[in-house]
């Protein structure tokens, strides 16, 4: 099973078991409770830099960041994830397809952008009020 998948179903688990209305910090804590328990190293509100690169070519930081969930495979050292969280009604919106253009998937280009240790990326939404089918929203797998 794929780090991305193992995710999205610890999001679920979490989801079922906690129910929706929660404030995207307790998603977040049981997140990172659920994956240590069950191997994964995981960094919860890991600070960035955002910088910035003036016309003379040199890198400013502007200002600081917080990754939600930085997530390790033990067995696998350079395989890590961004996990971005989400507690609204929908991000894609409208059954829109184009998830380029929302402010989640930018937050979280610019977060992978900040950390080259981490190759991949993903936005999960615990939607309030909940989904039809009562599951998470998974947006971005970058």
């Amino acid at each position: 099973m794929t780090l991305q998948k193992k995710i999205k179903d610890i999001a679920q688990y979490v989801y079922d078991g906690l129910g929706p209305g929660h404030a995207e910090g307790i998603y977040r804590d049981a997140m990172s409770i659920q994956l240590q328990e069950e191997g994964y190293i995981v960094k919860t509100e890991a600070p960035i830099s955002i910088t910035f690169i003036t016309k003379k070519k040199k890198e400013m930081i502007v200002g600081n960041g917080r990754i939600d969930l930085l997530i390790q495979s033990k067995t696998k050292k350079n395989e890590k994830i961004i996990l971005e969280l989400k507690c609204v009604q929908s991000i894609m919106k409208n059954n829109s397809t184009n998830l380029e253009n929302t402010k989640e998937y930018l937050q979280l280009s610019k977060y992978l952008h900040s950390i080259k240790s981490a190759k991949k990326g993903m936005i999960i939404n615990f939607p309030f009020p909940p989904a039809d089918d009562g599951n998470v929203e998974l947006v971005g797998n970058k």
